[in-house]
C-alpha cells in the first residue's frame, strides 16, 4: 500500500503528519511526498512503482478556496486524473477507482442524490473541476 500527498498547508500539516504516523506504523505502508501537479515527478514515480489498483482521492479541496484561488484548485484537481489514468493504462492497472464529490449535483433538490442525476449545473468552480473528471 502506497499513500501520496503533498501536504499542502491548506488543512493543518501537523494533523495530516499525524495520521500519515498511524499508516507508517504497518509495515506495509509507504509514503511518498510528491505534487501531483508536477508532471515530471509522478512519470518518475510510476517508473519506480508498480501497482495492481490505483485509488485517486487527491484534489485540491475546498469550495470556498475554489472561488476565491481558482487556479490553485484546477492543477492538482484536474490534472491528477489524467496522470493517474497514463500510469494505470501503462502499468495495466486492475482497477482505477476515484473519488468525486457531492458538489458536482450543484442545487439538485431531490435527494438522496443518484449517479443518474443530471449534473449539468455546478455551482461552484470546485464542482466544476471535480464533474471534468
Amino acid at each position: 500500500m502506497f499513500g501520496i500527498d503533498n501536504l499542502s498547508p491548506y488543512y493543518d500539516v501537523a494533523l495530516k503528519e499525524a495520521r500519515l504516523a498511524l499508516l507508517t506504523a504497518h509495515p506495509r505502508f509507504r509514503f511518498a511526498r510528491l505534487d501531483i501537479a508536477n508532471r515530471a515527478a509522478m512519470a518518475d514515480f510510476f517508473a519506480r512503482e508498480r501497482f495492481d489498483v490505483i485509488v485517486h482521492l487527491a484534489a485540491q479541496a475546498g469550495v470556498r478556496y475554489s472561488i476565491e484561488q481558482p487556479l490553485s484548485m484546477s492543477t492538482p484537481t484536474c490534472s491528477a486524473l489524467p496522470i493517474f489514468s497514463k500510469a494505470a493504462r501503462a502499468q495495466r492497472v486492475r482497477h482505477l477507482v476515484f473519488a468525486s464529490s457531492s458538489s458536482v449535483y450543484g442545487a439538485n433538490r431531490k435527494l438522496p442524490f443518484s449517479e443518474d442525476d443530471n449534473v449539468d449545473h455546478p455551482i461552484s468552480f470546485y464542482a466544476a473541476t471535480k464533474k471534468a473528471q
